[in-house]
């Protein structure tokens, strides 16, 4: 129960990460009605814990902005960051968790040590990864609607096996896709402590399966009760899709995300699938796209890490004040 108890911030931002980001990889297939919702979300959660496991530990290494950080930090980063994402969730808003994580563990870095102790260029550094991630899936998404859409409406005609194609084809990206954000988000849910040394000594290798298998739990368990909602405002709210443009849009996102865990940065499931829901409305004219929608969203995600920083040095303020 104390484990549990110091955990709760870590835990609450990944049931937001399952809750928020399912949308992003059965979103589109969901909306198109290709798959199911339960057969989605139980997809998710199996290969979520999966590429948790075996791509997310190589993360946990890096993930720190401040020489100083204590349990009870690592539960104000987290739980800052939690917080901003229910808040989004509830909104129905597509929400970037890498930013509310990385802005509440900014927050505590600035609240430790001042402006001058955090790692600024690093923070810069994956501010670029943020901005690339979504114009790289764009990009996927507009040549692949370009290069193979015309292929497939010339060259396959059989409706019935057409769309078994596509059917197969949500199935198996969507796995894959899911198995990237567990490998790439996991790490913000329990970075911080794993940081602190909660899970052992944060030299070794174990500690981080550790924290990566208990945040992988989080997740799943978010993704299977409430991730009903975004998955509306991702698969209706931008663009119109059809079966063929949402597997895109998912096979994009996917390859945007996964590119990025090899280079040891999260980045923001969300943008990534925005993007690529973008790039294939782009494909078929600028009048197809939602820019009102887009515009919501943007916003939301300038707002996310300026929210969550600031929430988590008023709670380490508090939590000092208490002390």
């Amino acid at each position: 129960m104390i484990l549990f108890a110091k955990l709760l911030g870590g835990l609450f931002l990944g049931w937001g990460i399952g809750a928020n980001n399912s949308a992003d990889i059965f979103g589109t297939a969901v909306a198109t009605n290709s798959i199911r919702y339960k057969t989605a979300i139980i997809l998710i959660a199996i290969f979520v814990a999966l590429g948790a496991i075996v791509e997310g530990p190589k993360l946990y290494h890096s993930y720190r902005f401040s020489t100083t950080i204590t349990l009870t930090l690592a539960f104000v980063a987290t739980m800052s960051a939690a917080v901003t994402i229910g808040l989004l969730t509830y909104l129905s808003l597509p929400a970037s968790a890498s930013q509310a994580a990385v802005g509440g563990v900014m927050g505590i870095a600035i609240w430790a040590n001042g402006m001058g102790g955090a790692d600024w260029g690093k923070l810069g550094v994956w501010t670029c990864w943020w901005v690339l991630s979504p114009l790289a899936a764009a990009s996927i998404a507009f040549l692949l609607m370009k290069g193979v859409g015309p292929l497939i409406r010339r060259y396959v005609k059989n409706i019935v096996f057409l769309n078994l194609v596509y059917k197969i084809g949500f199935i198996i990206i969507g796995c894959y896709a899911a198995y990237t954000l567990g490998g790439n988000n996991v790490v913000v849910t329990t970075g911080p402590f794993y940081q602190a040394g909660l899970f052992g000594d944060p030299s070794r290798h174990w500690p981080a399966v550790i924290a990566a298998a208990i945040g992988a739990a989080s997740i799943s368990v978010g993704a299977l009760t409430y991730a009903k909602k975004v998955m509306r405002t991702v698969g209706h709210g931008i663009t119109a899709l059809d079966p063929f443009s949402a597997l895109v849009a998912v096979l994009s996102h996917a390859i945007a995300i996964h590119l990025s865990t090899q280079f040891h940065i999260p980045v923001s499931s969300a943008q990534a699938t925005v993007g690529a829901v973008a790039g294939v409305g782009f494909s078929k004219g600028m009048r197809t796209v939602n820019s009102k929608m887009l515009w919501t969203i943007f916003g939301g995600w300038v707002l996310t890490p300026l929210a969550s920083a600031f929430l988590a040095v008023g709670l380490a303020a508090l939590s000092a004040a208490l002390s």
